[in-house]
């Protein structure tokens, strides 16, 4: 009994590594908000480590914005950024949502003001391994 609860846990382990590492690569997109839209890039890389990291760009009315990771978490499937980034003299912070599916992912985002954590946004995303 011991012995499967410990090969378990191995297999947990190396499945939840063997995810985070499949995610390693580029990938392109779109983002779709309430009033505006653009393209959206992740690039995902491992540091040896069990969570990889990340890097997120995107742009907005044509306009590229350079974004800070501040947090990467992937479960299975399922991956959540946090990144913050500034539109002229406003710091903003999205959280974004998604589930990956092979060489794609998808999902949704939350932008809020890092003043007064207001609501500034809210969306849909869409991204492909390039």
């Amino acid at each position: 009994m011991r012995k499967a609860a410990v090969l378990l846990a191995g297999l947990l382990f190396v499945s939840a590594f063997a995810s985070a590492a499949d995610l390693s690569g580029t990938y392109k997109g779109t983002w779709t908000g309430g009033q505006a839209n653009g393209d959206i890039t992740v690039t995902f890389r491992s540091d040896g480590g069990e969570t990889p990291k990340a890097d997120v760009s995107f742009t907005i009315g044509g306009q590229d914005v350079k974004c800070n990771v501040t947090s990467v978490k992937v479960d299975g499937s399922k991956v959540e950024l946090v990144y913050e980034f500034d539109v002229g003299d406003t710091k903003l912070q999205s959280t974004v949502s998604g589930q990956v599916n092979g060489k794609a992912m998808e999902g949704s985002y939350k932008t809020k003001s890092l003043a007064d954590g207001s609501a500034v946004d809210e969306g849909t995303w869409k991204a492909t391994a390039s």
